[in-house]
C-alpha cells in the first residue's frame, strides 16, 4: 500500500516540476495506455483466479447496478436542487 501511495506521490511531484515537450508527452500518453492496459489485464487475472467472486458474480452484479443507478440518481438529484436554489435569482 505504502509503494502505491510514494510512487504516486513521486510522480506528483515529477509532473509538477519538469516541463515535458510535446513529444515527450506523447510518448508519456502511449505509456500511460499501455501502463492502464496492463493494470485491467492483471486484475481481470486475478480476479478470473478467484474462485468465490466467480461463484458470486451474479449477485455481485446486481448490487454493483444497483449501486451505480443509484449513485446516478442521486448525483442528478443532487445537482438539480443544488443548481436550482443556487441560481434562484439568476433567471433570465
Amino acid at each position: 500500500m505504502w509503494s502505491i501511495l510514494v510512487v504516486l506521490l513521486v510522480g506528483i511531484i515529477i509532473g509538477g516540476s519538469v516541463k515535458l515537450s510535446d513529444k515527450m508527452k506523447a510518448y508519456n500518453s502511449k505509456f500511460q495506455f499501455i501502463g492502464v492496459v496492463f493494470l485491467l489485464f492483471t486484475m481481470g487475472v486475478s480476479l478470473g483466479l478467484n474462485k468465490s467472486i466467480l461463484n458470486n458474480l451474479k449477485s455481485i452484479g446486481i448490487k454493483s447496478l444497483v449501486f451505480a443507478v443509484l449513485t446516478s440518481l442521486f448525483s442528478v438529484i443532487m445537482v438539480y436542487f443544488t443548481t436550482k436554489f443556487i441560481l434562484k435569482g439568476d433567471k433570465k
